[in-house]
């Protein structure tokens, strides 16, 4: 049994130690093949460093390393050496200012200057960096420059907007002889991957020849593992002993496996495992939100509170091609922020006439699951313990028919928020509009949490229905009113027919009120009772 690579990212060590390696030499070979100068975004812990070691090692001529592989057996590839300049801005740590960071490139280029014999001018970094590749390659050969992270000293600072600029300055000084050096023919191979495409970056202005791989079908299953491949690589030892640990079907496991980590897409067909999750699950045996603990997503949550973004807009984005084209810093935009972090992703694409337009959405149940957690968190202002406990506690409600536990947890969640969103004035009616689509917002968060079928401002023909929940025993019809008297909620619920939809369900069919008041903001009264049909 080979031993699974989590958090290894260097392809030498993973062959030579024997560790599992998902075969993406053919991938590797068609770029290799049909181009020569490319960009790469994808999410985090996604394989992007293991990728530009393994392209290394190619140009390093290791052949031996690929034995068995799909480039080394099915393939021509001379395996000529080529010298590899590898820069790796995740190294630099996450304190850093421009001084420092200049720094750190610098300390890079002196690094690469000494391995090839190659003597620094003492000036600006850009200057260096042109020096040691035209001399690297009159002296060698062409060279191949990967650039992991490229993007890191923008993406660590986005809360620090001038320093983010700064450190962007410094990115596009030391990107700007990249042209002028594949136009002398000293460039053999380009490869720089990030998680986003940064205006205002000299890679993607004066290089104009870099191919943006990133919904380039070259490039869609070159990271990621797909299903087939999930079979192929883990079947006969990770997925049968998972099956044996967990007491399941091997049916119910790899249905189970799809569901919480399948499901990353930029094509919006060929769907990818995350590799970081992949591996943890099979490693430790149990469904857990791997991938989105490794980074908390603080500031997006919070920006997301304070915008006043609806988050179920975010399962219903729809955008044209020009959507994944640059990112800017001075004007964050939150849908591409989530989807070039990993947090939405391709579900569909459509095709109208010569326009695709492209439907975004969470890729599994790992990221809306955790995503929706902290974004509770960040609209109720509560601790995590705090949020968990009250959704279990409201689930158990639900299901067992229990509504009581459920208005007694959602008081809990609704406690003290008026005053982080208005901390020193009298309710007002402006004021108290705002806390009604917040409220609305905090319990679509719950439900779809809980993993509920739920449908919130249902339409019916004489008006619209607040919330209907599913559990697999009970259906929950639900009016919110504020500052009204609770029997008028289930009385609208049966004088405008918002019922009668609902007739043919097989489910006890509860009717619920919940009255909101104005100067409290949290639930003033609640009244339930069953459809008698």
């Amino acid at each position: 049994m080979k031993k699974l690579p989590i958090g290894l990212q260097n392809f030498k060590e993973i062959i030579e130690y024997g560790y599992l390696y998902v075969d993406k030499t053919r991938q590797i070979y068609n770029l290799i093949d049909k181009g020569k100068l490319y960009f790469l975004s994808r999410p985090r812990r996604f394989g992007k460093s293991l990728l530009l070691t393994t392209l290394r090692y190619i140009f390093d001529g290791e052949k031996e390393l690929f034995k068995g592989l799909y480039i080394a057996e099915q393939t021509d590839y001379n395996w000529k050496k080529h010298p590899v300049l590898q820069f790796n801005f995740a190294d630099y740590g996450h304190e850093y200012d421009r001084d420092r960071l200049e720094k750190l490139i610098g300390n890079d280029l002196q690094r690469h200057s000494e391995k090839f014999g190659v003597v620094l001018p003492d000036t600006i970094i850009s200057e260096q960096f042109r020096v040691l590749v035209q001399q690297i390659s009159e002296k060698h050969n062409s060279v191949v420059v990967l650039l992991d992270e490229y993007d890191k000293p923008i993406v660590d600072f986005l809360t620090e907007p001038e320093k983010a600029r700064e450190n962007r300055a410094v990115l596009r000084e030391f990107f700007s002889p990249l042209k002028g050096l594949d136009s002398q023919h000293h460039l053999r191979f380009l490869f720089i991957t990030g998680v986003s495409k940064f205006s205002k970056v000299s890679l993607f202005s004066d290089l104009n020849n870099l191919q943006d791989l990133s919904i380039d079908p070259l490039a869609y299953d070159l990271l990621g593992i797909t299903h087939d491949e999930l079979l192929e690589y883990f079947e006969d030892t990770y997925i049968q002993s998972t099956t044996e640990h967990l007491k399941m079907s091997r049916k119910e496991l790899l249905e189970g496996v799809q569901l919480w980590y399948n499901g990353y897409s930029f094509d919006g067909t060929t769907k990818l495992y995350n590799p970081f999750s992949i591996l943890n699950f099979f490693t430790k045996k149990y469904f857990g939100n791997f991938w989105f603990v490794t980074g908390t997503p603080t500031f997006l949550v919070e920006t997301i509170r304070d915008r006043g973004i609806d988050p179920q807009e975010l399962e219903e984005t729809k955008v044209d091609i020009d959507f994944f084209d640059k990112f800017s810093l001075e004007a964050l935009e939150m849908t591409g922020l989530l989807f070039q972090t990993g947090y939405l992703t391709v579900k569909q694409v459509e095709q109208r006439g010569y326009r695709s337009n492209y439907f975004l959405g969470y890729p599994n149940i790992e990221v809306h699951h955790s995503f929706t957690h902290h974004l509770l968190q960040a609209f109720t202002y509560k601790q995590q313990g705090t949020v968990g406990n009250a959704l279990i506690r409201m689930q158990e409600g639900l299901e067992e028919g229990d509504l009581e536990a459920f208005i007694i947890q959602l008081k809990v969640l609704l406690a003290d928020i008026s005053y982080h969103l208005h901390p020193k004035n009298k309710p007002d009616e402006e004021s108290f509009k705002m806390w009604e689509g917040y409220f609305h917002t905090i319990i679509y968060l719950i439900m779809t949490f809980l993993s509920l079928d739920v449908q919130s401002e249902v339409t019916k023909h004489k008006g619209r229905l607040d919330l209907s929940v599913q559990t697999p025993k009970f259906l929950y019809l639900m009016e919110f009113k504020l500052d009204k008297p609770i029997e008028n909620a289930i009385q609208q619920i049966k004088t405008r027919g918002y019922i009668q939809s609902y007739a043919n369900v097989e489910k006890t069919i509860y009717l619920v009120g919940v009255s909101f008041s104005q100067t409290e903001r949290n639930v003033a009264a609640w009244e339930a009772e069953i459809w008698d049909r």
